[in-house]
């Protein structure tokens, strides 16, 4: 079986999964992002890259499919301005899978 896999972010960033063969959804308003999720998921992707800086406008949702198989929404950092959400975000699933916290916080 094959997995489809997305890219969802600015327009930068999504040259690099391009080139990887993930499809790619740039976006230029956070607004469009929620529904795109929502779209790719009902579509059967079962790998969705997003950067941290629309994810973190996105918590709710995010959240909404952590407990579910597909699809796995992995955070990835932007290009641009930082804001430490994919960090987080990773430290929560190694917390959630191994049941301690072996990031150490600055």
């Amino acid at each position: 079986m094959k997995t489809k896999i997305a890219a969802i972010g600015e327009k930068d960033i999504m040259l690099i999964f391009k080139a990887i063969g993930a499809d790619v959804h740039p976006i230029t308003e956070y607004s469009q992002a929620a529904s795109k999720i929502k779209k790719l998921a009902k579509e059967g992707y079962g790998i969705i890259f997003i950067t941290e800086n629309i994810a973190s406008e996105l918590d709710q949702l995010i959240k909404s499919y952590s407990d579910q198989f597909l699809p796995s929404i992995v955070v990835i950092p932007g290009l641009g301005k930082r804001n430490n959400y994919a960090l987080k975000r990773l430290r929560q699933a190694i917390i959630k899978a191994v049941g301690i916290d072996v990031i150490p916080e600055k």
